[in-house]
Parts: structure tokens; C-alpha cells; sequence
């Protein structure tokens, strides 16, 4: 593989693997703790939006440097395949699943009002803003968590391609 192709596609893939991580486990638990429910949910909502979009491009750029770096060889190539698990995740998460949660969650956050007190980050992971959309909020999770498996399979790859230079 090309050191130019390997330089692209760690660094989308430890982009995506970085925003992700700070999206779900820095952003939005300081974002939650400080503002409350009330006034986190229709922020994070946007954010989603913007997230999701930021992703597949990244995956996207992931998988093209992984395909142009195999060659002629590309269906049988692992580092291929990661990318392309990553792909998936984040096309189903931003064309299908975050479009309908934030639908939803658009219908639910009459159900947050009042409940600032009940906010925490466990909760709002789990359940997105209560029943309404629980279900769908799980799923952007699901699909989030195949884009990272992808990712980190991924990077585990280059390592090993970087490791033997």
C-alpha cells in the first residue's frame, strides 16, 4: 500500500474514531450536566444531524483510500472490508436510523420538560429524550457502535501495515 493512501486512511479513520468519542463521551455529557435536558436536546438533535453527515464522508474517504490502495485486488482486502463495515454503519446511522430518531425525538421532547433534574448521560445514551424514542435512539447507539467496530478494525490493520514498514 501507498504511504500516501496509508497516511489518508489512518487519519480518517482516527477522525472518526476521535469525533465520535468526543461527540458521545466529552461533548454531550458536559453539554447535558450544564444545560440541562430543556435546553441539550434540541442541540444535540442539530448536532446529530451535522455528525452524521461529517461521517460518512470520513468513512467514505476511509474506504476509498483503502480500495485505490489494494489495487485490482480490493474485494479480498481486509483493510476493504473494515472501511466498508465503518461505511455501512455510518450511511444506515445518517440515510435511515437518525433521520427517524430525530423525528421522533422532535414528537418526545414534549416528555423532557421539567425533567432537568433527571438528566443524566447513562439515561439520555439508553433512551434518547424518553419513551417516544427510546428504541430509535438504541439504534443510532447500534449502528454507531458497527461504524467504530469497523473503525477500530481498521486502524488495527494499518497498524500491523505500518508495524511491518
Amino acid at each position: 500500500m501507498n504511504t500516501f493512501l496509508t497516511v489518508a486512511g489512518l487519519l480518517s479513520a482516527a477522525f472518526v474514531f476521535g469525533t465520535t468519542a468526543w461527540f458521545f463521551f466529552v461533548q454531550a455529557p458536559v453539554l447535558l450536566a450544564r444545560l440541562g435536558r430543556e435546553r441539550f436536546v434540541p442541540i444535540q438533535m442539530m448536532a446529530t444531524k451535522t455528525l452524521g453527515k461529517v461521517l460518512v464522508a470520513a468513512t467514505a474517504l476511509t474506504l476509498a483510500a483503502a480500495a485505490a490502495g489494494a489495487g485490482a485486488g480490493f474485494a479480498g482486502s481486509p483493510l476493504v472490508w473494515s472501511a466498508a463495515l465503518a461505511l455501512f454503519g455510518a450511511l444506515v446511522n445518517e440515510r435511515v436510523v437518525i433521520t427517524r430518531a430525530l423525528k421522533a425525538g422532535g414528537r418526545g421532547r414534549v416528555e423532557v420538560r421539567g425533567k432537568d433534574a433527571e438528566a443524566s448521560t447513562v439515561g439520555f445514551a439508553a433512551d434518547g429524550v424518553g419513551d417516544a424514542t427510546a428504541t430509535m435512539h438504541r439504534l443510532v447507539v447500534l449502528f454507531v457502535v458497527v461504524m467504530l467496530g469497523g473503525v477500530v478494525w481498521h486502524l488495527l490493520l494499518l497498524a500491523k501495515v505500518v508495524g511491518s514498514h
